[in-house]
C-alpha cells in the first residue's frame, strides 16, 4: 500500500513537471489581424508573410515598476512598502529632470538635478507619470496585449520588489480579464541579494496565491528570471528559475547556456538551453544597450555611427537583433525593454567614457539611460522617435509567431436596409471587436513638479463594427457600450478609410466620415470627406444612416471610392476634440481599434 502511494505520488509529481506552459496570448479582438502603418511608412506584416499563429511561441518583455519609489527631487531610499513615494504637501519641487531638455536648452553646461537623483532621459507619451497610475497601467496592458506580448517580466534585479506597484498592476490587469481582455502574465527578474528578493517575492506574493491566473508558467512551474542557489529547498522546488544577467560571449555567469536566458546581449546574440544544446530555448531582442558602451539605438554592423550620422528612430540596432532572433527560432524571445525611463545621476568616476567620449572623476555619467539614442524604452515618446519601436516590436512578433488570417467570404448573406432596426446585421460576416471598458477618466498624480495628470475625453466606449460589401455598396455598423452622448450622431464620432491605392493622406487615411458641421431640419448630417493634404479634407457627398439608442448603421456607395484595390482598412474614432496627430489616438477619446492600427478586410473580387 506505501509502494502505491509512492508511485502514484511520483506518477503525480511528473504530471506536473510535464505540464505545459502558460497558454500563448491569443486577443480575442484578434489584434494580430489588424493593419498598421507606422511614422516611417513600414506596414505590419500579416498572415500571408508571416504565416499561421504558433501557439508554442512565446514573448516576454522586461517590464520597470520603480518610477516615483525613490524619490523624486532626490535619490531617497524606498519606503517600507517599496511601494511609490508620497509626495509632501506644499513642497516646491524641481524634477523632473528630462536630460533631453536640459541638452537642449543648456549643451555645454547642462543643468542637471542632484548627484544620485533619478533623470528622465526624455518624456514618455503619456507623460512623466508614476508607476501605479492604473490609467497608464490600463494602457501598457492595452498596447502590449494587441502587440502580442505574453509576460511581463517586472525588474527586481536591484534588490526592491516594488510590491504594491506589482499588486496594483495585477489588480488591473485581473479587472481587465474579467472585462473580456487577454493580458500579458506577469513574472519577475533577480539579480542583486537574490536570495533575500526571491525570498520576499515568494512570501508576499506567490505564497499567498495572490493573483495565480496572472503567473506565468514555464513548463509546469511559475517562471522565475534569477539564480536559485542558495534558496531553501522548498522555494528552489516552487519555480522553474532560468538564471539571467547581461551579455554572454566569455561571461562567467552563462558558460555553455543551459537554463540561461540574458536579458541583453551583443549581435548575434547567443541563446540559452534547457534539453539539447542544438534546441535553442530562450533569446533577447534589445533595441539598445548603454550610454557608457556607447552602443546606441543606431549601433549597427558593428559600430556606433557618428553623432550627426544617428537615426534613433529607425530602429538599426533592434533591427539587427530581430534578424538574429528570428534565425534562431527559439521557444521565447525577450524583449528589452518597455518603460525604465530614468536613470541616476553619477559623478563617482566608475565609467571611463559616455557616448565614447572619455570622462574623469566628478564629471557626470548615466549608466542604462541617456537620451533618445541612448536609451531602450520602446513605449511610445513625445516628439523624437514617436511610436516607431511600438510598431517594430510587432513587426518581430508577428515574424516570430505567425497571426491568424483575415476571414474572406465570396458572398455576404446579410442585406442592410437603413431603418435602424439593426436586425439584418446579425448574419453580417465580419464583425470587429474593441475593448471593454477603456474610457476611464485619469487624475492622478504625476513625478516631481506635476501636480496631476487628468484626461475625461473618453464618451462612447467603442465595442463592435460589423462590415457588409454589396456590388455598390459598403454598409458599416457600429455598436458602443450605452447610448451615444445627447442621443443623436455626435461631433467628433469618426470613420477613417485608407485604399490600398491611394497614398496615406492626412493622418494616414483618405476619407473620413463623420457629422457635418451644419445641420439641416432635426437630424445631423453625415458627410463623407477625402483627403486633398496632409492636414486638409474637403467634402465630396453627403450619406444615409440611422442611429438608435447604442447602435448606429450607414452606407456608402463605391462610387465615393474609386479604385480601391484589394483591400480596405477602417477606424473608428470618438473623442470631444477632433483627432490632428495619428498620437492623439494612444490618449483621446476611444478608438477601435486602438492606437495607429486599423481593421483590414479584403474587397470581394466579385464586388470590385
Amino acid at each position: 500500500m506505501h509502494r502505491l502511494i509512492l508511485i502514484t505520488s511520483c506518477l503525480f509529481s511528473a504530471c506536473l513537471c510535464a505540464q505545459h506552459s502558460s497558454p500563448t496570448l491569443i486577443s480575442p479582438q484578434k489584434a494580430d489581424t489588424w493593419a498598421a502603418t507606422d511614422a516611417l511608412g513600414r506596414s505590419l506584416p500579416g498572415n500571408a508573410e508571416v504565416g499561421d499563429l504558433d501557439k508554442e511561441k512565446y514573448v516576454g518583455i522586461f517590464y520597470f515598476t520603480w518610477l516615483g519609489a525613490h524619490g523624486h527631487d532626490k535619490h531617497s531610499s524606498p519606503i517600507q512598502s517599496e511601494g511609490v513615494m508620497p509626495k509632501e504637501a506644499g513642497k516646491d519641487y524641481k524634477s523632473p529632470y528630462d536630460i533631453s531638455k536640459i541638452l537642449a536648452e543648456h549643451p555645454d553646461e547642462p543643468q542637471y538635478g542632484p548627484e544620485l537623483a533619478f533623470h528622465h532621459w526624455g518624456e514618455p507619451y503619456f507623460g512623466y507619470y508614476l508607476s501605479d497610475d492604473e490609467w497608464v497601467i490600463t494602457r501598457h496592458a492595452q498596447l502590449l496585449s494587441d502587440a502580442g506580448v505574453d509576460v511581463i517580466v517586472f525588474d527586481v534585479t536591484n534588490a526592491v520588489v516594488y510590491l504594491p506597484i506589482a499588486l496594483k498592476i495585477c489588480t488591473v490587469f485581473s479587472r481587465l480579464q474579467q472585462q473580456g481582455w487577454a493580458v500579458p502574465k506577469v513574472a519577475f527578474l533577480t539579480n542583486t541579494r537574490h536570495v533575500e528578493t526571491t525570498e520576499k517575492l515568494y512570501a508576499g506574493f506567490y505564497e499567498r496565491g495572490l493573483y495565480e491566473d496572472l503567473w506565468f508558467r514555464w513548463k509546469g512551474k511559475p517562471l522565475l528570471m534569477g539564480n536559485p542557489e542558495g534558496l531553501p529547498t522548498e522555494i528552489a522546488r516552487f519555480f522553474n528559475f532560468r538564471r539571467s544577467w547581461a551579455w554572454t560571449e566569455g561571461q562567467e555567469w552563462f558558460g555553455d547556456g543551459k537554463d540561461k536566458w540574458p536579458w541583453i546581449d551583443h549581435y548575434p546574440q547567443n541563446y540559452g538551453w534547457h534539453d539539447n544544446p542544438d534546441t535553442p530555448e530562450q533569446i533577447v531582442v534589445s533595441t539598445a544597450q548603454h550610454p557608457i558602451s556607447n552602443i546606441g539605438r543606431s549601433f549597427h554592423h558593428g559600430s556606433q555611427p557618428p553623432a550627426d550620422s544617428i537615426d534613433s528612430g529607425a530602429g538599426w540596432f533592434f533591427a539587427e537583433q530581430w534578424k538574429r532572433a528570428l534565425e534562431v527560432d527559439p521557444e521565447f524571445v525577450f524583449i528589452t525593454g518597455w518603460n525604465e525611463w530614468v536613470a541616476m545621476r553619477f559623478t563617482d568616476g566608475r565609467a571611463k567614457e559616455i557616448m565614447g567620449k572619455p570622462i574623469k572623476k566628478g564629471e557626470t555619467f548615466f549608466v542604462d539611460q541617456y537620451n533618445e539614442e541612448f536609451s531602450r524604452d520602446i513605449e511610445p515618446m513625445k516628439g523624437g522617435f514617436g511610436d516607431n519601436y511600438y510598431y517594430q516590436m510587432i513587426d518581430g512578433i508577428r515574424k516570430f509567431k505567425g497571426a491568424r488570417p483575415l476571414v474572406q467570404s465570396a458572398v455576404d448573406p446579410a442585406r442592410i436596409i437603413l431603418d435602424g432596426s439593426f436586425n439584418d446585421w446579425d448574419d453580417a460576416l465580419h464583425v470587429y471587436h474593441d475593448h471593454t471598458g477603456d474610457i476611464t477618466d485619469r487624475h492622478h498624480p504625476g513625478w516631481g513638479s506635476i501636480d496631476a495628470y487628468t484626461n475625461a475625453s473618453g464618451r462612447n466606449d467603442l465595442l463592435e463594427s460589423r462590415l457588409v460589401e454589396t456590388n455598390d455598396t459598403l454598409s458599416f455598423y457600429l455598436r458602443t457600450a450605452a447610448g451615444f452622448s445627447g442621443g443623436q450622431l455626435p461631433h467628433g464620432l469618426t470613420l477613417y478609410l485608407k485604399t490600398s491605392q491611394t497614398p496615406p493622406g492626412a493622418l494616414g487615411y483618405d476619407y473620413r466620415i463623420m457629422r457635418s458641421s451644419v445641420t439641416i431640419g432635426e437630424d445631423p448630417q453625415l458627410i463623407i470627406e477625402k483627403a486633398v493634404s496632409s492636414t486638409r479634407w474637403t467634402q465630396i457627398a453627403t450619406l444615409p444612416y440611422a442611429l438608435t439608442g447604442n447602435e448606429l448603421e450607414l452606407s456608402l456607395s463605391k462610387v465615393h471610392l474609386p479604385n480601391p484595390g484589394k483591400s480596405l482598412e477602417f477606424k473608428w474614432a470618438d473623442a470631444k476634440e477632433s483627432f490632428n496627430d495619428p498620437m492623439s489616438f494612444y490618449d483621446q477619446g476611444d478608438c477601435a481599434p486602438n492606437a495607429r492600427f486599423n481593421y483590414r478586410y479584403l474587397l470581394n473580387s466579385n464586388n470590385r
